[in-house]
């Protein structure tokens, strides 16, 4: 699995978005999800399927930060649901069906998706999730948290 035409896209959209440039940006991380959806383990392995899973959550959240920080919630929360599907598709059964943050429907995106929350348009809604922590509960919820 060769990650370099993706972690340069990557590099290059930060680089862009420290330098003001949005749609080199954007567009850069749009490449980068494309890029992280071509990829295939070679090996097959736990750790190169976990790598695999990460890459493809990272460049989903690295677009929904770049929505977040533009002000347009509609994308945000689609990248966030993109992250949650990539998820879905790699891990579709948690092991851990008894564990108390198991959530069917969302997989391993549920700290996304509060983070997105805390900032919802309607301060009732925001307020209710503020101090709602759903990360310290599971492991795999932790790993793919928003930075």
């Amino acid at each position: 699995m060769d990650v370099s035409c993706w972690e340069r896209h990557t590099l290059l959209a930060t680089k862009a978005e420290k330098d003001n440039l949005p749609m080199m940006s954007v567009m850069h991380y749009q490449l980068a999800l494309a890029e992280s959806q071509q990829l295939e383990p070679v090996h097959g392995t736990e750790d190169e399927l976990e790598d695999l899973l990460t890459i493809k959550v990272i460049s989903c959240h690295n677009l929904a930060s770049f929505w977040r920080k533009a002000g347009d919630k509609e994308y945000e929360l689609k990248y966030l649901q993109l992250a949650s599907e990539q998820i879905m598709t790699m891990l579709p059964q948690c092991p851990h069906k008894a564990c108390n943050a198991f959530v069917d429907s969302l997989g391993c995106c549920k700290s996304a998706l509060i983070e997105f929350l805390k900032r919802h348009p309607n301060p009732i809604v925001a307020q209710q999730v503020a101090n709602m922590n759903t990360s310290t509960q599971c492991e795999l919820i932790a790993r793919f948290r928003l930075q």
